[in-house]
């Protein structure tokens, strides 16, 4: 089963791409520093005509008109193709491209600009990164945290396992499938405040 996934929720990056439930990555378009409105159209082209059979898109938190943005294109394909819409939150989306090690605890930050980030603390649960619920706080605010903090941005925080944004975007989609599909009336974007 191919799975179109499409994670707008940076300021500074738009991810769409191909994979299976498995989460292998089939093709991939990451597009740095350009817009939303440029950046997501370039990154769907050729992935759409592909034989999808479900849409995930990440819900935030994150950046508010690109939150927007790509959910109304995921909407709009899964309601074109009377596909299955299903939702994956930002920071789940970091901890499953994280691998478990052998750490009892760690944090999954993302950029949250003007110098706060959106972070979630996270235990290991059944080989996995299982984060707590999100909150916003300054960036200085990560030094402090005891053990490991993991992200898809270049955050200044020193030992930080950086996480690649497809990779972690296609390991996502067995956590989105764990939910029903999202129904296209209460399709809601994840803010922090």
């Amino acid at each position: 089963m191919s799975v179109l996934c499409i994670d707008t929720s940076s300021r500074r990056r738009v991810v769409a791409l191909l994979a299976t439930r498995g989460g292998v990555v089939e093709t991939s378009d990451v597009r740095l520093d350009v817009s939303v409105g440029i950046g997501l159209p370039l990154a769907l082209d050729g992935l759409i005509d592909a034989d999808v059979e479900a849409i995930v898109v990440v819900l935030g938190p994150g950046s508010y008109t690109g939150l927007r943005a790509g959910m109304a294109a995921a909407l709009g394909i899964a309601h074109a193709r009377a596909l299955p819409l299903h939702g994956v939150a930002t920071l789940d989306a970091v901890a499953a491209g994280w691998a478990a090690g052998n750490e009892q605890s760690g944090v999954v930050a993302v950029d949250a600009g003007r110098g706060a980030v959106y972070a979630a603390d996270c235990s290991p649960v059944k080989g996995r990164w299982e984060p707590g619920p999100p909150r916003r706080m300054a960036l200085t605010a990560l030094l402090l945290v005891r053990g490991p903090v993991a992200s898809t941005d270049d955050l200044p925080v020193p030992g930080l396992v950086r996480v690649d944004p497809a990779s972690a975007l296609a390991a996502s989609v067995p956590r989105a499938f764990e939910s029903a599909p999202l129904p296209s009336s209460g399709l809601a974007a994840t803010y922090v405040g």
